[in-house]
């Protein structure tokens, strides 16, 4: 049990690094064109930019979750890397389908990976309102 709360711990640790860099990553940008969102651009271009840091943060995700199923990989508790990419998917998303089970030995691991997707996608959500404040919420007072 213990080694799976280790490995747990650094995985988390080490997606929340990939999502805070994702999130860092498009701050930075957004810091550079912000003079340039004008209410005269509002609709579109803020709707052009808000998608693409959708589908920028969802990279990130997607990042995590191949991390997620290398984990499973090398712990031989899966097969393959397309049976492992699912269930860390379906585990890091809290979906969980239950076809694929861990054995009694991993079953806490698994279970930190829906941790993890929670910690994750909080963070997302978080910096997705922060940015459409900042972007529609800014342009909006007039």
């Amino acid at each position: 049990m213990f080694i799976q709360l280790l490995l747990g711990a650094l995985m988390i640790v080490l997606t929340t690094v990939v999502q805070v860099i994702m999130m860092g990553t498009l701050d930075a940008y957004f810091s550079r064109i912000r003079q340039t969102i004008t209410s005269d651009s509002r609709t579109l271009r803020n709707i052009l930019l808000i998608s693409i840091s959708v589908l920028w943060l969802v990279l990130g995700i997607t990042i995590s979750t191949f991390f997620w199923a290398v984990a499973f990989l090398y712990v031989e508790e899966l097969k393959s890397m397309e049976e492992a990419l699912y269930f860390s998917i379906a585990s890091f998303t809290t979906l969980g389908y239950g076809d694929i089970l861990l054995s009694h030995e991993w079953r806490i691991f698994g279970s930190i990976s829906a941790v993890n997707g929670l910690i994750v996608f909080g963070l997302n959500t978080a910096f997705l309102v922060e940015l459409m404040l900042s972007t529609w919420g800014k342009t909006r007072k007039h």
